[in-house]
Formats: C-alpha cells, sequence, structure tokens
C-alpha cells in the first residue's frame, strides 16, 4: 500500500516536498529528531554553561571556571598553602526568595463559555477538577522544584500530558464471539431443510482483561533538557520543541511494553545528558570532574527523546515522536487535545525568573551576584591568609643553623644561632590588614542584596537608620516590587498549565472517576462518576485578582489587623468582628480547636445538604446550632445548580421546607426558654435587691450597735 503523500500547495519546492515526505517515514522522522537535538544542544552551549556556573556557585563551589578547551567546570590549581574561603551568600538569598515564591498560591478562575447555566455549572465543576489534580500531582512539591530551577537557571519547565500506564487498575469481562448449534428448551438442535444443523453466534467468556484508568501527569522539567525549534521569542510561537531524558533500560521497557525491549544501553555522555555536569558538582576535588569511564556504562538506559510538533498546514493534528538510541518508540499525531482556536499546542509550560525582551530564554538574578560573590570570597580568603601569619613568621638569615623545629612555643626554650653579618634570626613585625578589605566586604555584601533583591530586612534585621515603621515598611515593599514581577509571571503560567490539564481532562477522562477536594473546615467535597464531557469545554482559565498580598508574614498579619479594626470583617448577621475568619487569614493552626464546635455544626449542615439533594431527609437534632443549620441550608438553596435542581425534582425543596420547619420549631424553643430564664433572673434580681436593702436598713439602725459588733464606721 502506498503511504499517503502531503501536498502543500502548487508553488512547493520539490527540494522540501521531498523532505517532509521522507520525515513520514520512521528512518526519516529519526533522522530528523536527531538532527535537531545535535543542533539544538550545540545552540544552547552558551546558556547551559552560564546555567552550570550558575548552579555551581549556588552549591557553594565557588572556586571553579569553565574551561573552554575541555568544555567543562574547571577546578585550577592553587598555590602552595593557598587559602581558599567560600562565604555562600547567595544560598540564603536563593531560600528566601524560594520560600516567598513558593509561599504564594494564586487564585484562579475557571470563565465559562456562555451566561447559559449549564456552562456556568461546567465551569465551578472545572474549578473543583483543577483542585483535585493538584492535589493529585502534589503540586506545592511540583512548584518548589520549579522554582528551584526558575532562580538557580532563570528557566523552568511543566509538562502536561495523559499517562495511559497510571491510575486506578480495574478489570472487565473479556468475551468472544462464537458460533455454535441453536437447540430447543428440551436440548435438540434445530435443522434447516437439508437436515444440517442451525448455527448461531454467541459471546462465551474467556477471561478477564485488566486496564488502567489512566491519571494526568505534571511534570517538573530542567531547562537542560528542553529543545525549543523555532525563531519565537515564546514558546507558544515554537513549531515543536524536543525533550530530553535519561531513563533506564527497565523503565524504557515499562512504558514502552512493545518496542522497549529493542533499546540498547548507551553512554551518558555530555552531548546527550547533562546530569554528568551536575553530579560532578558534588565533589570537584581534582582539575577534571568526574570524566566519563570506559568500558560499560554504570546504569544502564538511554536518552528518550520527545518531539512535539504543534499543528501546521503539512501536520494539521501535529506530530509525536518518542525515539531512543535509533529505536521508534512512537510516531502519530500530537496527543494534546486542541485548544479553543482548534489547534494542538505543545504541552509546555515555559517559567522565567526574569524576562529579556527579544529572547526566549530568561535570565537569572545568580548571573549578577556571582562577580561580587567572587570577590567577596577573594577579600575574604585575603583576610584570613593575612590573619595566618598572626601565628609567627620568623626572618632567618641564611647560614644561621636554626632548624624550624627549635622554634616552638616552649617558655624556657634556649635557641642556638649563628650571627650572621650581625643579624640575628627575629620575628617579623606583621602589620594588621587594611581597612579598606573590610568595606570592601561590606560593598560586595551591599551589591549582592541589591541584586538578589533580599535586603537586611527581608532577613529579619533592622536595617541602620531605619527606625519608624513606615520606613521599614517602605523596605519591605522594595523587597516585594523587585521580585513581583516574577511572581505576577509565575500566576500567568499557573493559570496556562491549568487550562491545558483542563484540556486534557476534559478529553482523556472517559472512565467515570471519582473526584476529590478539600473544603473549608476539612469538608471532603465528592463528585461521583466524573467524566471529561461533564466540563462542556469550559476550560479557559484565567488569574483571579492581583498578587496585592504582602510576601512578609509580619506585614500581612499587620494589615490583617488594620483591616480588621476598619470593620473589614464584620459578620452582618451579629453586627460583630467575625474571629473565625481573621484568625483564619492569620494562620492560627488552632483556629479548629477554637471553633470545634462550630466546625462540626457546619460539617454536619453539609451533610444534610447532601442528603436531602440525594432524596433522603434528614431529621433536625434538639443539640444542634439550629440557627447555624438554617444558614446553611438557605445558602445551598440560593445557589444555581439548586435552583435548576428543585425545577427537575420540586419534592426536594418541599424537604428542605419541612426540614428548615424542625430546626424553627427547636429554634422557637429555645428562644421561649432562653426569654423565660431572662424573666426569671430579672425577677430574682428585684426580689434580691428587696431583701438586701431591708437588711441593711436593720443593719445600721443603730450606728453605735453596728460600730459595737465590728461594722462599717
Amino acid at each position: 500500500m502506498a503511504e499517503d503523500k502531503i501536498t502543500l500547495d502548487p508553488t512547493t519546492p520539490r527540494e522540501l516536498q521531498d523532505e517532509i515526505d521522507h520525515t513520514k517515514t520512521e528512518t526519516g522522522a529519526m533522522s530528523m529528531v536527531q538532527e535537531e537535538w545535535e543542533k539544538g544542544m550545540n545552540r544552547m552551549q552558551p546558556y547551559h554553561r552560564q546555567w552550570f556556573l550558575n548552579t555551581a556557585y549556588l552549591l557553594g563551589f565557588q572556586h571553579l571556571v569553565w574551561h573552554p578547551a575541555r568544555n567543562r567546570l574547571w577546578l585550577p590549581p592553587s598555590r602552595r598553602k593557598q587559602v581558599r574561603m567560600t562565604s555562600n551568600l547567595m544560598m540564603s538569598a536563593y531560600r528566601i526568595n524560594l520560600s516567598k515564591l513558593s509561599s504564594g498560591n494564586a487564585a484562579i478562575s475557571v470563565l465559562p463559555n456562555s451566561n447559559e447555566q449549564e456552562d456556568v455549572d461546567a465551569a465551578r465543576l472545572a474549578q473543583k477538577v483543577w483542585f483535585h489534580i493538584k492535589n493529585d500531582v502534589h503540586w506545592k512539591q511540583l512548584k518548589r522544584r520549579l522554582i528551584g530551577w526558575v532562580l538557580s537557571c532563570g528557566n523552568g519547565f511543566l509538562l502536561t500530558e495523559w499517562n495511559p500506564n497510571s491510575g486506578e487498575t480495574l478489570s472487565q469481562v473479556k468475551e468472544e464471539a462464537v458460533e455454535v448449534e441453536k437447540k430447543d428448551e428440551v436440548g435438540l438442535p434445530f435443522l434447516d431443510e437439508y437436515n444440517n444443523p442451525v448455527m448461531e453466534t454467541k459471546k462465551e467468556v474467556v477471561g478477564v482483561e485488566k486496564y488502567r484508568t489512566g491519571k494526568l501527569s505534571i511534570k517538573t522539567l530542567s531547562p537542560f533538557s528542553v529543545i525549543p525549534i523555532g525563531s519565537g521569542t515564546e514558546l507558544d510561537e515554537c513549531d515543536s520543541a524536543i525533550v530530553g531524558e535519561w531513563l533506564s533500560l527497565e523503565e524504557i521497557r515499562r512504558q514502552f511494553p512493545d518496542k522497549g525491549k529493542y533499546v540498547t544501553p548507551e553512554f551518558r555522555d555530555t552531548a546527550s545528558t547533562f546530569e554528568k555536569f551536575l553530579d560532578g558538582l558534588v565533589s570537584p576535588t581534582t582539575s577534571q570532574i568526574n570524566p566519563q569511564s570506559s568500558g560499560e556504562p554504570s546504569e544502564k538506559g538511554a536518552v528518550v527523546k520527545r518531539y512535539w510538533q504543534k499543528s501546521t498546514p503539512e501536520f494539521p493534528d501535529g506530530r509525536m515522536i518518542i525515539c531512543a538510541n535509533n529505536v521508534m518508540l512512537f510516531m502519530g499525531d500530537n496527543p494534546t487535545p486542541k485548544d479553543n482556536n482548534g489547534d494542538r499546542p505543545l504541552p509546555l509550560v515555559h517559567y522565567r525568573e526574569i524576562d529579556v525582551p527579544f529572547r526566549l530564554w530568561g535570565r537569572s538574578s545568580l548571573e549578577d551576584q556571582i562577580p561580587d560573590q567572587k570577590a567577596y570570597n577573594k577579600a575574604l580568603s585575603i583576610i584570613l591568609e593575612h590573619h595566618s601569619l598572626f601565628k609567627g613568621k620568623w626572618i632567618v638569615p641564611r647560614g644561621a643553623h636554626l632548624k624550624e623545629s627549635n622554634l616552638d612555643s616552649s617558655a624556657d626554650e634556649v635557641v642556638e644561632a649563628i650571627p650572621i653579618g650581625g643579624q640575628m634570626p627575629h620575628m617579623a613585625n606583621i602589620h594588621p590588614p587594611q581597612p579598606t578589605l573590610f568595606n570592601i566586604l561590606k560593598q560586595h555584601r551591599e551589591n549582592m542584596m541589591e541584586q538578589s533583591g533580599v535586603r537586611e530586612v527581608s532577613r529579619g534585621a533592622l536595617p541602620s537608620g531605619a527606625r519608624s515603621g513606615i520606613a521599614i515598611q517602605l523596605l519591605q515593599e522594595s523587597d516585594t516590587t523587585q521580585i513581583g514581577t516574577t511572581a505576577i509571571d509565575i500566576a500567568e503560567a499557573d493559570a496556562r498549565v491549568a487550562n491545558l490539564a483542563l484540556l486534557v481532562a476534559s478529553e482523556r477522562m472517559v472512565v467515570p472517576q471519582k473526584i476529590r477536594i478539600i473544603g473549608k473546615n476539612n469538608e471532603v467535597d465528592v463528585v461521583d462518576n466524573f467524566t471529561g464531557d461533564m466540563l462542556r469545554g469550559n476550560t479557559q482559565v484565567v488569574v483571579a485578582g492581583t498578587l496585592g498580598a504582602p510576601f512578609s508574614l509580619v506585614a500581612r498579619k499587620a494589615e490583617i489587623l488594620d483591616m480588621e479594626q476598619r470593620g473589614a470583617f464584620i459578620n452582618p448577621e451579629t453586627g460583630r468582628t467575625d474571629w473565625r475568619t481573621v484568625m483564619e487569614l492569620l494562620e492560627f493552626g488552632q483556629t479548629q480547636d477554637v471553633f470545634s464546635e462550630q466546625a462540626l455544626d457546619e460539617a454536619q449542615g453539609e451533610t444534610e445538604n447532601r442528603e436531602m439533594v440525594n432524596g433522603a431527609m434528614p431529621m433536625a437534632k434538639r443539640y444542634q446550632d439550629h440557627q447555624l443549620h438554617v444558614k446553611i441550608h438557605n445558602r445551598r438553596r440560593k445557589a444555581p445548580e439548586y435552583i435548576e435542581l428543585i425545577k427537575q425534582q420540586p419534592q426536594i425543596d418541599q424537604m428542605y421546607e419541612q426540614h428548615l420547619q424542625q430546626h424553627g420549631a427547636f429554634l422557637t424553643e429555645q428562644i421561649q426558654a432562653a426569654n423565660a430564664q431572662a424573666m426569671a433572673a430579672q425577677m430574682g434580681g428585684q426580689q434580691g435587691g428587696a431583701i438586701q436593702e431591708e437588711v441593711q436598713s436593720d443593719q445600721f439602725a443603730n450606728p453605735d450597735e453596728g460600730i459595737q459588733q465590728g461594722g462599717p464606721i
């Protein structure tokens, strides 16, 4: 059978047409991917060199340099007894910025496709699905690793795809169609007009087949492993991309059971992967860092190259090619679902620390800190070398016949020496280091604070000269502003990841699954039998609000308390401050303990809501907080999905009315009992006051008698 040819248009050059047709074959596709990978690695060498240097300095190996001939990091030889001191100021700033960017959680919202109630409800459901996905993929851990790459190399990537080999294991009966003789009730076969048995087709069970439901996967990728292909300054503008990942042979065979067995091991050389460089940063004790050993590789595996191509006129559904060591593992259409424009995008989202105009790759602030860190270490090493001279430096004339072992710390030692030209051995007069060196240390430290955006106030120290609270707040705002653009870019990239994840979920979640999220008061919200078509294509995600909250915990608490003083947290029902909301915003860990009884009633109210929606009638209890239950039930009745539900099942609203009447009866009973108790207390107080007045009048009727009895004068 002849292969399908892709025809562009009549003006397409014949050479280009032949090249496109060649890439449709497995051999041509693999050679194309390998060629693009090698070209991309050569093109990325200047960036890789800088990223290796950033990583080395961040890990504390700050005396390494890049050897251009060997194309690797190199530790220059040192002179005799040279001091190489390292004071890693970059790590503290890195950890502070990592904490700031990791602790922030941008609120995102799913936009409905229209004003129709079905789309509005589907958008709310998509919000729950995204929360479920975040919990399933361990989102916070992913973000910490991602931001680590962003801060150290200026770039990081998240890969979102569907993993069919993961998820829950289910079983289904495997049947086959077989032909058997058709028989009557007695068991005799039916015969046709020629006395031949009549045959019929029946399905027989031949076994049980197990399969996986599949699972959405979000993976952190380092910038070393991604090769964008194209001339755009944004990843969305690139036509395709390649991701290289080192996998063991066992993992390759598990992911690709049909063709993975044909993959042979390859060496982890510098042209294929970068882990060797990073491993070498751990112990750079020689001039060469972990040179490649000969013989069999220590870990048998290969670099799996995954090639994604967007929708193009030549390939309307895009392409995905997976190969490893000249073995084609997969070749087909791009599995990424189509976006709102009907195109298949790349499943990668690019994160950057500093966006550089007219360039795809971002920049790390570590690049600006390295020169000052290097100069700081050099000045500190000079000071320590000078300090070692104060142990004593002897000046001995040649021929004095004085052994070095004679000069020790003994107080009663007799040292014999021969004077040479009237000169006897004597200790050199060592002057202390110049104050300029200490000023240089201070200046380099201040430079690194400015470059990293982590000044004294972010480190918990009071800056010199700052006395007022306003001045400290201005300094905190300066630190926040410097890293604020990075936080905004990360939030917008998170929205793109959520959009991509919902696109994949809407198309690939065909097996009914259970969606579970943890809501307020640890209340579990469960959506049973969820499938992707329930989203109705409502997958567009935007960042909700602005990232205006301060990174500083102290500043955030001060702002919350200031808002409380201005009446921002007044409960409209009671007219008083809602201290539970205030304590939750202040991140008090014991909030549930303080409001444990209220939390129990809220959880019971939500449970009753679910029971009534499902057609079960719960009974109100005397010991419940009936006012709170009434509030929770009426809040559910105001929801749009409830209004749509009672149109189809009006009996549910009648059930709510009956249940609320039960709470109302108990509430009326409690109010009457409280009023009766208040009246009794008031009457008791009046009677008690009259008796007290009578006792006092009798007691002080005769003052002399009162004095004699020890009463007051």
